[in-house]
This record gives C-alpha cells, sequence and structure tokens, in this order.
C-alpha cells in the first residue's frame, strides 16, 4: 500500500491522489501537521519532497501501464 504523508499546505495532494486512483493501487493519505515537506512510503520505498514524488508515480504508472500492456491476447501466434 502506498502511504503518502502531507501537510496542510501541500498543494498536489489532490493530483497524487488522483493519480493514485487511476493506477488502482491501494492508498493512504496521512496528514500531518509538522511536516516540512511531503513524503511517500511503498513497501521498502521511501521518497521525500515535492519533485521526488512526482517522479516516483511516472515511474510507478509507466510500471502500471506496462503490467497490463502484458498480457497473452495482445499476440498472435
Amino acid at each position: 500500500m502506498v502511504t503518502l504523508y502531507y501537510s496542510p499546505t501541500t498543494k498536489q495532494l489532490t493530483s497524487w491522489q488522483d493519480r493514485l486512483e487511476r493506477m488502482a493501487i491501494k492508498h493512504e493519505l496521512v496528514m500531518q501537521q509538522d511536516l516540512s515537506q511531503p513524503q511517500l512510503q511503498y513497501g521498502e520505498d521511501h521518497v521525500q519532497g515535492t519533485e521526488a514524488i512526482e517522479v516516483y508515480l511516472d515511474k510507478l504508472e509507466d510500471f502500471v501501464k506496462s503490467w497490463y500492456e502484458d498480457r497473452c491476447d495482445k499476440y498472435e501466434f
């Protein structure tokens, strides 16, 4: 499960939440008042900061997209 820690001033929260929902990945959003920058935890992966989260979500979207493209019915035998 993806856990996204954010402060009340995190502007990208809605965008990140939409992206996670489109990928159909189980996620949890945790607000923390005293957090200086947002953080994302996914298994053993831990990223910190807005740019790092954007890059991580880009890679995760690519992975999910390729996962669904790897299916037998798209190849002709």
